[in-house]
């Protein structure tokens, strides 16, 4: 086993896999897995699946690809840390009772090489947006969560699956202007937990930023830019696993 550990979010694997992008973004995700067997530790930092909600007997046949690699790459001896994102929060006892996934709260502080790093899906951070926060909190009540059980699962997925594709549509053209913001905010507001690296995912765009050896990332996303970070030896890279010949470049 090496030390090397890897972070990666928004994949945003869909229930369906018509669309040709899902099938070169899970190809590229499995390779991906398969070639870092061997490493400490993989954390999957939020909206991994488009939407995951979990019944009690019932487990989304789509994901089946996603979940075994994900149980290889656990089984081999790599822990592998899971955070819901506001896209699949809703995890309940399938992953880490049938794969060994470890769930992680929606913030988290771990030692990692003599770093400390802050780990979240940063769904929450920007100051504003009341209308999403709002809507956050009703969607993750209990009431509203037992409700939603009692629709069948295909319909459940297939409202989940338009009001994801809306939602984008209306948030697309915001992603440069998030992470320039957060990257602004980063010095004062995310390094207050005695941690020296803060790691999120959610806006897809990557980014890398030191301030005075303190490293904030964004880990941009598996649909557009296949990216994800790297920390080995206490030192950060920004990664892109890429199509042809399934190479690394590292991109900041």
């Amino acid at each position: 086993m090496s030390d090397t550990v890897y972070f990666l979010s928004d994949a945003h694997f869909k229930y369906s896999k018509q669309d040709p992008l899902e099938s070169t973004k899970r190809a590229l995700f499995r390779n991906f897995l398969l070639s870092i067997e061997g490493a400490s530790r993989l954390y999957l930092v939020g909206d991994i699946f488009d939407f995951w909600f979990e019944y009690h007997s019932v487990i989304p046949k789509y994901y089946g690809d996603v979940l075994d690699a994900i149980g290889r790459l656990a089984g081999s001896g790599t822990e592998v840390f899971i955070t819901g994102g506001n896209h699949d929060h809703w995890f309940g006892s399938y992953l880490p009772d049938t794969l060994g996934v470890k769930i992680l709260p929606s913030a988290t502080v771990h030692e990692i090489q003599g770093r400390r790093v802050m780990i979240t899906h940063g769904d929450n951070l920007l100051p504003g947006d009341y209308g999403y926060k709002v809507l956050k909190a009703v969607i993750r009540s209990r009431p509203v969560v037992a409700i939603a059980k009692l629709f069948h699962p295909d319909l459940l997925y297939a409202f989940a699956g338009a009001f994801s594709k809306t939602s984008k549509g209306l948030t697309h053209g915001w992603t440069g202007r998030c992470a320039e913001r957060l990257v602004a905010m980063a010095p004062d507001n995310f390094f207050n937990e005695g941690n020296d690296a803060f790691v999120m995912g959610h806006v897809h765009l990557p980014r890398l930023n030191d301030f005075d050896g303190k490293t904030f990332i964004i880990l941009g996303d598996w649909e557009t830019h296949f990216s994800y970070a790297r920390l080995e030896g206490g030192h950060f890279t920004l990664e892109s696993y890429q199509s042809e010949g399934d190479t690394v470049r590292e991109i900041l």
